[in-house]
């Protein structure tokens, strides 16, 4: 049988002395802070905006968007479990993986409920209106959405510097189309406490920016070691890129982690 330990139990009341004592509390609430403390540090109010886009760019295949989207993905449940009772399950949270590059055992080692995880493979042509589908019905305290693979998506597709008039063209037709599908998802989520996460290739072409309330721009330097810059804010707060250092597990640790067995991810 499940029990609650006494720090558990003490949340709840500590929630509301603080809501008594600091009235920036509630603004806060308006913030998802990140189960990775050092990229909360990085981020004007200590985690991602709700009720809003959020744009996570990286270099493609460099994989600390998704660490990040597992983070807040992790966070949002962990934060339904503690404002709720020893049975209170934690939120729903939905991935959008036309790609199939999300990975299980990945997902579970980062402290995500899979039992709460909805993963859903859309054709890439199918990907615009389910992400509208899932972001209007409002069940998900986040919704991940990783275009980073998909040619097309928010005029990715070609590196800088093609000159082909065609092809630029082409991309500047379909990022238009994305911009549109971007404020339908901003309107789906405002006044919500839900947050939606676009994971988008950084090094892609971009004619023009998309209406998200931030941007994120990811740059590994080093194992361990981010880049983090703030380069669109719905408040103006952009920032010169802040180095970010992350946690390292121990060879051990991780070969314990990995031998575990983990559920399979719930499909749609």
């Amino acid at each position: 049988m499940f029990s609650m330990s006494p720090v558990a139990l003490a949340a709840p009341l500590a929630r509301d002395l603080l809501r008594h004592t600091l009235p920036e509390f509630e603004a806060r609430a308006k913030t998802l802070p990140l189960s990775i403390q050092e990229i909360n540090d990085a981020l004007p109010e200590g985690g991602l905006p709700r009720g809003g886009v959020v744009e996570l760019a990286a270099p493609r295949g460099l994989g600390r968007s998704t660490s990040i989207a597992l983070s807040a993905c992790a966070s949002a449940q962990a934060e339904a479990r503690l404002r709720g009772t020893s049975a209170t399950a934690g939120a729903w949270c939905a991935w959008i993986d036309p790609s199939g590059s999300l990975f299980a055992p990945a997902v579970a080692r980062a402290g995500v409920d899979l039992s709460r995880l909805l993963v859903a493979r859309p054709p890439a042509e199918m990907l615009a209106k389910v992400a509208v589908r899932m972001a209007m019905s409002r069940a998900f305290a986040v919704l991940v959405i990783d275009v980073a693979g998909v040619p097309g998506a928010f005029g990715q597709g070609a590196v800088k510097g093609e000159r082909s008039a065609p092809a630029a063209g082409r991309r500047e037709e379909d990022l238009a189309r994305w911009v549109n599908v971007v404020r339908k998802l901003a309107l789906a989520t405002e006044g919500s406490d839900g947050t939606i996460l676009l994971l988008t290739d950084r090094q892609a072409a971009r004619p023009m920016p998309l209406p998200v309330a931030m941007r994120l721009e990811l740059e590994q330097v080093a194992e361990d070691r981010l880049m983090v810059r703030v380069a669109k804010d719905r408040r103006g707060r952009v920032t010169s890129p802040t180095p970010v250092v992350l946690g390292q597990r121990s060879k051990a640790e991780r070969a314990a982690v990995s031998s575990e067995p983990r559920p399979a991810l719930s499909r749609v």
